[in-house]
């Protein structure tokens, strides 16, 4: 992967992670702020973050099911 290919991944990565917050939020019934927090700090993140990760492909209800069922 070149450079121009992480920082796009960055980028788009980054901006995904609102709304997969905001969906956990929502699914969990807690403020996005404590959301935000156990979703960074989970494996499902860190997987997700990795450029050409297989997760880092797929939409926000597939990263918001990962996460609820591995945490």
């Amino acid at each position: 992967m070149s450079e121009r290919e992480k920082i796009l991944h960055r980028i788009l990565t980054a901006s995904q992670t609102g709304t997969i917050v905001c969906r956990l939020a929502k699914t969990l019934n807690i403020p996005t702020y404590e959301a935000f927090t156990r979703f960074i700090r989970s494996q499902t993140y860190a997987d997700f973050r990795r450029p050409g990760s297989l997760l880092s492909m797929l939409g926000d209800p597939a990263i918001v099911d990962e996460y609820l069922i591995n945490g």
